[in-house]
């Protein structure tokens, strides 16, 4: 992505040198792919990912029109800014007020094309920009300054432990800073080390995560934990949902096991229409662990069966599907226990086998289908 981009810069940037002197206009920078409604690029740092403790000499940036179908306020760009090495890329994208590039003016961005210079000025440093921009969009290179008096004030702020000075790099292309800090601080969360606060950015655990989580009403303690669930898939949005179906309050090892069980907010909202509002974290677990999808309560429910997650479970356990239950309704055995239905899949008693046994009119019980089954003599 980004050697596109240096590619683009290096030819626009030399347009742009010819246009100071004189030439025909610079000609928009070349579209790029579209971009997601809500603009958001996860920033990749680390032995790994090429940087071996080495802060990039040179960082490339590109600027483009915020996507129509996102709700991006007037003035905003889509602005992105990293670095390729040893063939990894690491970037940070994100929809930002075009005044945030301070020196880059409104007619320079929109103009027919030119050179441009800016900074982007970050609480743990800042990069001096420059390139070239046309039509909305642009490209070029940057350079890194770090904030000297960053780690310091960090540490004022109850950030304990040293940074290194990649550590600081990583902080500022991250745009993590003070605010970070004041969110974990009006969140009630211990202040954490510096490790753990790299550790955050490098799970992507940004500011706007911390603020959507406080949203929800929960509070973890812990950025330590908050990292443990966006690792899990636990979203603001799945914690709002959660709430929504009666589940609130939830301690983040229960959350974590409905993520790492597969109980998604669809699974929930089967589940509380079909009456199962007050199954507890576990139950929930369990059912999928054991096969209950929201389709076999259903089946099962048109069949008369009203069935406990601990009786669906045990059906699902001995084969028994929606198909079976659904069949047995329709021969007339729709007052069996989940016991009962269970001894019959257990025993191989299949729709094929109820029917040829019941063909002379007669309605054999659950314990008379399976001595049949087992010793072929009829009642």
């Amino acid at each position: 992505m980004f050697k596109a981009a240096a590619l683009a810069a290096a030819g626009l940037l030399a347009l742009a040198g010819s246009a100071a002197v004189a030439g025909p206009p610079l000609p928009p920078a070349p579209p790029a792919p579209p971009a997601p409604p809500a603009f958001s690029r996860h920033i990749s740092f680390g032995v790994d990912f090429g940087l071996n403790g080495e802060i990039p000499s040179s960082l490339d940036w590109r600027i483009e029109p915020p996507n129509r179908d996102a709700a991006a306020p007037a003035g905003a760009i889509d602005f992105e800014i990293g670095f390729t090495r040893f063939l990894n890329t690491s970037s940070w994208g994100r929809t930002i007020p075009a005044s945030d590039l301070v020196g880059l003016t409104p007619a320079q961005l929109s103009g027919a094309g030119g050179p441009v210079s800016f900074v982007l000025r970050r609480d743990a440093g800042e990069f001096r920009c420059h390139g070239a921009a046309s039509e909305g969009r642009g490209v070029g290179t940057c350079t890194y300054s770090a904030n000297a008096s960053f780690p310091a004030a960090l540490a004022r702020r109850g950030v304990s432990g040293s940074l290194s000075p990649i550590e600081q790099f990583e902080l500022t292309l991250s745009d993590t800073g003070f605010n970070y800090v004041e969110e974990l601080k009006r969140g009630g969360y211990a202040m954490p080390a510096a490790p753990v606060l790299i550790d955050a950015i490098h799970h992507g655990v940004n500011l706007r995560h911390l603020v959507a989580y406080d949203a929800t009403g929960y509070r973890f303690g812990t950025l330590e934990t908050v990292i443990r669930l966006h690792d899990h898939g636990v979203s603001d949005r799945y914690l709002t949902d959660l709430h929504g179906y009666g589940y609130a309050g939830l301690k983040a090892d229960d959350l974590i096991a409905l993520r790492d069980h597969g109980v998604s907010t669809g699974y929930l909202k089967a589940l509380h229409e079909a009456g199962y509002a007050k199954a507890s974290p576990e139950d929930l677990a369990r059912m999928r662990d054991h096969g209950v999808s929201a389709e076999f309560v259903a089946q099962a429910q048109e069949a008369g069966y009203r069935l406990s997650p601990d009786e669906l479970e045990r059906l699902r356990d001995h084969g028994v599907n929606g198909a079976f239950i659904s069949e047995l309704k329709a021969m007339g055995y729709d007052r069996l226990s989940a016991d009962e239905i269970a001894r019959l899949r257990e025993h191989g008693i299949s729709p094929g086998f109820i029917r040829a046994s019941n063909r002379d009119g007669g309605h054999l019980s659950p314990d008379e289908l399976i001595r049949l089954r087992e010793t072929g003599e009829r009642p």
